[in-house]
C-alpha cells in the first residue's frame, strides 16, 4: 500500500476562479442550424431517392425470394423526416412487384431490417434479411451525397467557459466535485491517492481544504504516461479506475470512508451514465485497446483510441473515438466511418447542454506557436448534425501555455473535468468546463 506523501499544493480562492469566455459566433441560431442540416440533405431531388430505393427493394427481394416480411427502416444520417418516408414508399412499392409483401411480425415468414447512414462523401444504406434460423443476408446500395457542405465551418454559437478550481505541483489524474453534507468537496485524482478538500467558510472566501487522503493500494507497475478516472456513484461515493487496477469506497452511510482496491483487466466505462458502454484500457500503455463491451450495435471492436464521447440521437446513439493515429471514428451501431486530417488531440468529452442538439463534443487541439516555440492546447466545442463536424465554438487556451493531460465527462453529464500541465510553472491545474448558448 502507498503511504501519502508530502506535496506543495496551491488552494485557489474561490471568488478569484477565473471564468473565460471565447467571443461566440453572432450567427443566429435558427439560421445556422438551418445551413448546417437542413439545406444539405434537401439538395437532393425524390427521383434518387426513389430510385435508390428501388435498387435496393430489388437486391432485397433477390435474396429474400417471395412471401411476406416484417419490415423495418432506421433512419441513421441526416435525411429529414420526409425524405424518409419517401424512401420507405419506394421500398414498400418496389418489393410488392418483386413478390415481397409487408406484414405484421407475427404473420411474415422473416424480417427486413433497413439502416439509412452515411458518410463523408455518400449516402449508405443496408438491409438484413433474416429468413426464420437461417443464416443472415445483407443488401447494400449506395447514393452521393451533396457536395455544399464544408466540414469545420462555424455553425452555433456557443460559448465554452472554463474555471480553475485547483492546483498542485504533483501530476492529476481527475478531479470531481461533490456536493456532501457540509458543504461542497472536491477530489482530486493522482496515481498514490484520492485527496478530498472541503470548502471552508460560509462565503465564496473560502479555499478548500485537504480533509482526507484514501492511499491507492496496488501491486503492479503503473505506466510511465499513467491515465486514471475518477466517477461518482449513487450508492457509494466514488469509483476509481487505473491500468490494471481497481477501486471503489464503502457506502456513503457507513464510517469512516475507505478506498478498497484491486487488481482487474475489466474494462472502463466510456461514459459516467449507469450501463454505459465499456472498453478495454491497455494496462501497460495509454490508450484504449478498441474491444468495446457491450458493443455498439454491431460493432464489437474499434481502433485502438485515447477517448471516446456519446452523442445521443432520436433513435441511437452515435459514438466518436478518438484513435491513437489521429483519425477521428463516428461508429452508429451499423457503420465506422474515419476522418482524417481534423489536427485535433486526443481528449474528447461529450457535454449536455441547452445549446444547438444539446449535447456537443469538447475537443482538445493543439496550437503551434511557431518561431521555435512549443506547442500548447486550446479546447473548442462542435456539433455532429450530419457526420460533418461542424465547429461551434472559438477555442479557448489555458494559462502558461497549457497542454491537456486529461479530459473527462462529469458524472452529471453537464460539464467536463480538463486537468492541465503549465509550461511555465510545471504544475497542474483542474478546470470545469460548461457550456452557455450565445447571442
Amino acid at each position: 500500500m502507498n503511504s501519502p506523501r508530502s506535496i506543495t499544493r496551491y488552494n485557489q480562492p474561490i471568488p478569484h476562479m477565473r471564468a473565460r469566455m471565447s467571443s461566440g459566433l453572432r450567427l443566429g441560431w435558427l439560421t445556422s442550424f438551418l445551413l448546417a442540416t437542413i439545406l444539405l440533405p434537401s439538395s437532393l431531388c425524390a427521383s434518387s431517392l426513389g430510385d435508390t430505393a428501388r435498387q435496393l427493394a430489388h437486391k432485397i427481394a433477390a435474396a429474400a425470394g417471395p412471401g411476406a416480411f416484417a419490415l423495418e427502416v432506421t433512419n441513421r444520417s441526416s435525411l429529414d423526416d420526409k425524405s424518409v418516408r419517401e424512401v420507405r414508399s419506394a421500398l414498400e412499392a418496389e418489393l410488392h412487384v418483386e413478390g415481397v409483401h409487408t406484414a405484421k411480425a407475427e404473420q411474415a415468414i422473416g424480417t427486413v431490417e433497413v439502416v439509412l447512414s452515411e458518410s463523408l462523401r455518400e449516402y449508405v444504406w443496408t438491409a438484413e434479411i433474416v429468413i426464420g434460423s437461417d443464416e443472415k443476408k445483407i443488401a447494400l446500395v449506395s447514393l452521393p451525397r451533396s457536395t455544399t457542405g464544408t466540414p469545420f465551418t462555424a455553425a452555433l454559437p456557443i460559448v465554452l467557459k472554463t474555471t480553475l478550481l485547483f492546483s498542485q505541483e504533483q501530476p492529476m489524474l481527475d478531479a470531481a466535485l461533490v456536493e456532501m453534507p457540509g458543504g461542497s468537496r472536491l477530489l482530486v485524482l493522482d496515481d498514490g491517492m484520492v485527496a478530498i478538500y472541503r470548502h471552508q467558510g460560509a462565503n465564496p472566501a473560502g479555499r478548500w481544504e485537504i480533509e482526507a487522503s484514501l492511499p491507492i493500494a496496488h501491486s503492479r507497475t503503473f505506466p510511465r504516461d499513467l491515465r486514471g478516472r475518477l466517477l461518482l456513484r449513487r450508492d457509494h461515493l466514488f469509483d476509481v479506475y487505473l491500468p490494471g487496477t481497481f477501486c471503489r469506497t464503502n457506502s456513503i452511510a457507513v464510517a469512516p470512508l475507505t478506498l478498497t482496491c484491486n487488481e482487474t483487466d475489466d474494462p472502463w466505462p466510456l461514459a459516467p451514465e449507469d450501463g454505459a458502454v465499456r472498453a478495454f484500457f491497455a494496462p501497460a500503455r495509454n490508450f484504449f485497446t478498441g474491444g468495446l463491451s457491450p458493443g455498439i450495435g454491431k460493432v464489437a471492436n474499434v481502433p485502438s483510441f485515447y477517448s471516446a464521447a456519446a452523442l445521443p440521437r432520436s433513435s441511437y446513439t452515435l459514438w466518436a473515438f478518438a484513435a491513437v493515429d489521429g483519425s477521428l471514428h463516428l461508429v452508429d451501431g451499423m457503420t465506422d466511418q474515419s476522418i482524417r486530417g481534423a489536427r485535433w488531440g486526443s481528449d474528447l468529452a461529450a457535454v449536455h447542454s441547452s445549446c444547438g442538439t444539446g449535447t456537443q463534443l469538447l475537443v482538445s487541439e493543439s496550437q503551434n506557436l511557431g518561431h521555435g516555440d512549443s506547442e500548447r492546447d486550446g479546447l473548442r466545442a462542435f456539433e455532429i448534425p450530419d457526420r460533418d463536424p461542424v465547429a461551434a465554438s472559438a477555442a479557448v487556451e489555458f494559462d502558461g501555455r497549457g497542454v491537456i493531460v486529461a479530459l473527462w465527462p462529469e458524472s452529471s453529464g453537464n460539464g467536463a473535468m480538463a486537468i492541465v500541465k503549465r509550461k511555465d510553472t510545471g504544475w497542474y491545474e483542474a478546470y470545469r468546463v460548461s457550456i452557455s448558448c450565445g447571442n
